[in-house]
């Protein structure tokens, strides 16, 4: 639980920072470049320099691996728009919602986790939940963006959390976890660093020290979030056996739901709607049937 504690600490970190980025006017693909770099150099810090793991990886986790990269920095970039334009509590809840994702992953891969009756009602609400999440307040004019930038959350975060519990199954170690992410968050790095040509106003902000400095807060969070919950999916309890994947996620999911809704109301002003409220009840109400599948 200390692991998923963490993990929950960092997701929370992750999307005020990104509220931040918006508030001081930074770029936001700028610091998320800078934000996969610090994250790589976390990364190969813990590892101590250490490749021979690497070494003996096969052709398939590489590619995965790289794969990944790709994807991080292509659903970063959304997370961002998404944080700032539809709010951190929907944002947080819709990313979060796409548990069900890694948890049919998690079943179809993982013969210690198993699919029941009472989980697939919670993947149900999951999925209405997400539905209410995203529709517009009454009074407001409607934005198409506040409708699918949440929904893109949905797919993509549920991707990428499927794709570490992939990589955990078969090859990620705790020896290997450090070295894992460093490579995965270089790779992204490297692919942002080729687009960043494409981007003037990106490259422009790299000269702000405001951009580095959130820019690193950000990918410290980042690779936190992930190195956790590797560490989190990886622990052996006194039972003898790790935890469900599926159970694991869902307990990680509710703690960053109810933590980004509390940041956006206290932090930020955000107030929901009462059909959004009414998305954030029932999301809290399907995870909790999800832990206890």
């Amino acid at each position: 639980m200390f692991y998923l504690l963490l993990c929950i600490l960092s997701s929370t970190v992750v999307l005020i920072t990104f509220k931040l980025l918006n508030r001081f006017s930074v770029n936001n693909f700028s610091a998320i470049i800078i934000n996969y770099l610090a994250a790589s150099v976390a990364g190969f810090f813990l590892a101590k320099g250490e490749l021979s793991g690497f070494y003996q990886l096969g052709i398939l986790p590489i590619l995965l691996m790289v794969a990944m990269g790709v994807l991080f920095i292509t659903m970063f970039h959304f997370l961002g728009k998404s944080t700032q334009t539809a709010g951190v509590a929907i944002t947080s809840v819709a990313a979060k919602m796409s548990v069900i994702i890694p948890i049919l992953v998690s079943v179809l891969i993982d013969p210690n986790d198993k699919l029941n009756a009472v989980r697939l009602a919670g993947i149900t609400l999951a999925l209405i939940a997400v539905l209410l999440l995203v529709i517009p307040r009454k009074t407001e004019k409607f934005k198409p963006v506040k409708t699918y930038l949440p929904l893109i959350i949905f797919l993509g975060i549920g991707m990428v959390d499927a794709s570490v519990k992939v990589a955990q199954q078969y090859f990620v170690t705790n020896e290997l976890n450090p070295l894992f992410n460093a490579i995965v968050f270089a790779m992204a790095g490297i692919t942002g660093s080729l687009l960043l040509p494409f981007n003037t106003h990106a490259a422009k902000d790299f000269h702000k020290f405001k951009t580095w400095l959130l820019g690193t807060l950000l990918g410290l969070a980042n690779f936190g979030s992930m190195f956790f919950m590797v560490a989190a999916l990886n622990h052996v309890g006194s039972k003898g056996t790790p935890l469900e994947g599926s159970v694991l996620f869902g307990i990680n999911n509710l703690g960053v739901v109810l933590a980004g809704t509390l940041v956006g109301l206290l932090l930020f002003g955000e107030r929901p709607s009462k059909t959004n409220l009414s998305g954030i009840a029932l999301s809290v109400l399907a995870i909790v049937i999800l832990m206890q599948s």
